[in-house]
């Protein structure tokens, strides 16, 4: 198949870029021709990929989104793919792929949580443009089909836009490289990270990693280490701010250790040399990191609300905060995480969990639903054939690489019947 993948950024960090990235990866080696139409390349563009640049206005925000928005359907079409993936800020492809969430919600929230200054920032010409565009890319004809992150994200979006179909929204979770996040690298890396970092060997180590951080809840991390670090651990804080030079003052300030390393393009090796990870969001769609540190062994602390609580069940479970904003709670939950005598029992349940959400399953589902409008598009029926790399399309694996849930097989077959009814 020709497939085109459209993201205002072609980049490894950040969630949806590392989705498009890995994406646009795998299934260039599974031998689809891979077109990839972006704003801003920040990364090498592998020989089986090929980029396509729009040309965006760079006068500020405003100017860049309205501009991708307007221009990136024009450089789409010249390209007659099968079928067309957006990640979201352009009208008209084939597969939503929503990996931001609802973001009339997250306005809503901040205005709820972020005082004077969230209340202000929902009425900035930048909020309303991204608002207005959400709204098309939701109403009856900008879309063949929605693949969210989770099933918390796809019950918001049917609540908030009610003229969306329930079967128009599929839930195709986030997959992780369960070879490079590996609890493996903890022994042969941990040491020489953490002689890196300046921290002992014995000292437990709690990771944080996402950019923007007072959305990732670092502002809560931050005050509970200021007064008493749960167990004497290091906070390490991997990711970018616009305010990194503040959090690095006060850091120093702080009773326990606190390391900001920035942005890292190694983070698997992040995780190799910590003992728990946190993620106290108070919105994510979903939290790719989360899936990266349940890959490496780590347990994690993470609220209730983002989309990856869904997967951290049975032991994990025990961890999961209900008010991100409580550091009492986040704080408790960091000590309980930290006993030693649960170690080896959480390290298992996060690394059986991860395996079950590998990336491989996630791009099966995303090619099965290329193959879907592939199918359409070429007046043909779908009937959920082999895939390129000798993988089946059947039923099971259908239910599987949708996240679990029956919506996934449900609306694939309602789509393949529709498309032999024609």
């Amino acid at each position: 198949m020709r497939i085109a993948l459209v993201h205002k950024r072609y980049d490894r960090l950040g969630g949806a870029e590392a989705d498009c990235w890995e994406l646009s990866h795998r299934l260039a080696a599974r031998g689809h021709e891979v077109h990839v139409v972006t704003g801003d390349c920040r990364v090498p563009v592998p020989e089986a990929v090929r980029l396509h640049r729009v040309p965006v206005v760079r006068a500020g925000q405003l100017a860049k989104l309205l501009s991708f928005a307007a221009l990136a359907p024009r450089v789409w079409r010249t390209l007659d793919a099968d079928a067309v993936v957006g990640f979201g800020r352009t009208v008209g492809h084939d597969l939503f792929r929503a990996s931001g969430g609802c973001h009339r919600r997250y306005v809503e929230r901040l205005a709820a949580t972020g005082g004077l200054a969230g209340r202000v920032r929902r009425w900035r010409p930048y909020q309303l443009a991204l608002l207005a565009l959400e709204r098309r890319q939701y109403t009856p004809g900008a879309y063949r089909e929605i693949l969210t992150v989770s099933a918390r994200t796809r019950d918001e979006i049917l609540a908030t836009y009610p003229q969306v179909p329930p079967g128009d929204v599929v839930v195709v979770r986030y997959g992780v490289d369960v070879t490079r996040f590996h609890p493996g690298r903890r022994e042969r890396e941990g040491a020489a990270v953490r002689r890196e970092l300046a921290i002992a060997p014995e000292q437990p180590v709690v990771l944080c990693v996402g950019t923007g951080f007072r959305r990732k809840g670092v502002d809560q991390l931050l005050a509970i280490w200021e007064r008493e670090p749960p167990c004497g651990a290091a906070l390490v804080v991997a990711g970018d701010d616009r305010q990194l030079a503040s959090y690095c003052r006060r850091a120093a300030a702080a009773r326990g250790r606190i390391v900001f390393t920035g942005p890292r393009a190694d983070v698997e090796r992040l995780y190799a040399a910590a003992d728990l990870f946190t993620l106290s969001s108070m919105f994510d769609a979903f939290g790719m990191v989360v899936l990266e540190a349940l890959a490496s062994g780590l347990p994690v602390v993470a609220p209730r609300d983002i989309g990856a609580a869904e997967v951290l069940t049975g032991a994990l479970a025990e961890l999961v905060i209900d008010d991100p904003r409580d550091a009492g709670a986040l704080a408790a939950r960091l000590r309980l995480g930290l006993e030693p005598g649960r170690r080896d029992a959480l390290a298992a349940a996060a690394r059986a969990v991860a395996e079950e959400a590998s990336l491989e399953r996630s791009v099966d589902a995303i090619e099965r639903w290329c193959g879907v409008v592939a199918a359409e598009r070429r007046g043909r029926s779908y009937d959920g054939g082999a895939s390129p790399h000798g993988g089946s399309f059947g039923h099971e694996s259908a239910v599987a690489a949708t996240g679990g849930g029956r919506s996934g097989d449900v609306a694939m077959r309602a789509r393949a019947e529709a498309s032999r009814a024609r």
